[in-house]
C-alpha cells in the first residue's frame, strides 16, 4: 500500500483490509493512488475513506454518479458532498490515524473507570463532546482522578475483529493539564497488549484531539468522510 511510509507493513495491511470489509469491497482497493467507487445499494449514506494515497468512495449508484465529478479534496469535505447531492446532509470529515506501537507510561496516575467515573465527566462536558468522542459505549474504560473526582475517561471499542477505536473526553475546567493524553495512553496500551492496532478518529476542525494523538504516536493515513442522503436515493 503506497503513501503510509511511516506505518509497518503488517499494520498496513490489517488497517486496509478492516476498512474495504467496512466499505464491501477488496483490500486491493486501497492499493496505488486512484478512486475506487463502491456501488452500495444498501447504503443511505455517502462513505469516502482515503489511506495514503488511495481512496474509496462507497454509496448508492445514483449518489456515485452525482459524485463522479468532484475533485480528490472536495471527497475528503462531507459539506462539499453534501452540496453535490440536493437533500443530503453531511454527517461530517474525521482525519484518520493509527499506531501499532505502546506509547509512554503516562504521566498521571491512570485507573480502570467506573461507571461513576463515566456519568461525573459526562456531566463535566458539553453534550456535543460526549457524544463526539463516543467513549461510554466503548468496552474497556480507564480513568484519571484527583481524589474522588474523575476528570478525564477513555477507553477503547474493537472494530472489525483488528482494529480497536480509542475514544477520550476530559472535563472541560481541566483541559490543558494532560490528562485526556494519560486515560488515552491506558487505552492504547491496552488496545496493542489484546493485539489490535489503535485507531484515532478525529474530527477535522479539532486540534485538540491531534494533540493529543501526535503525542501517543498516532501517524495520520488518511481522511473519512460522509453524508446522509434523503429517502429514496439508490
Amino acid at each position: 500500500m503506497m503513501g503510509m511510509p511511516d506505518v509497518p507493513q503488517r499494520d498496513r495491511a490489517r488497517l486496509r483490509a478492516a476498512w474495504a470489509e467496512a466499505l464491501g469491497t477488496a483490500p486491493r482497493a486501497f492499493d496505488g493512488e486512484g478512486v475506487t467507487p463502491v456501488e452500495r445499494d444498501d447504503l443511505d449514506s455517502v462513505v469516502v475513506v482515503e489511506l495514503g494515497t488511495a481512496m474509496v468512495v462507497a454509496g448508492p449508484a445514483a449518489a456515485l454518479a452525482a459524485t463522479r465529478t468532484l475533485g480528490r479534496a472536495a471527497l475528503r469535505d462531507a459539506a462539499a458532498i453534501a452540496e453535490a447531492l440536493p437533500g443530503s446532509r453531511a454527517i461530517g470529515s474525521a482525519h484518520l490515524l493509527f499506531t501499532g506501537t505502546r506509547p509512554a507510561h503516562p504521566p498521571h496516575e491512570v485507573v480502570p473507570a467506573t461507571d461513576r467515573d463515566l456519568v461525573l465527566v459526562r456531566e463535566a462536558v458539553a453534550l456535543e463532546e460526549w457524544e463526539e468522542a463516543g467513549v461510554e459505549p466503548m468496552e474497556r474504560h480507564w480513568a484519571v482522578r484527583e481524589g474522588a473526582q474523575p476528570l478525564a475517561v477513555a477507553g477503547y471499542q474493537r472494530w472489525r475483529s483488528t482494529i480497536a477505536h480509542i475514544g477520550v473526553v476530559a472535563a472541560a475546567a481541566h483541559r490543558g493539564r494532560g490528562l485526556g493524553g494519560s486515560a488515552a495512553a491506558a487505552a492504547v496500551a491496552a488496545a496493542i497488549d489484546a493485539g489490535l492496532v489503535a485507531q484515532w478518529r478525529c474530527r477535522v476542525g479539532n486540534p485538540a484531539s491531534l494533540r493529543i494523538a501526535d503525542a501517543l504516536g498516532f501517524t495520520r493515513v488518511g481522511v473519512q468522510a460522509a453524508v446522509a442522503l434523503p429517502p429514496g436515493v439508490s
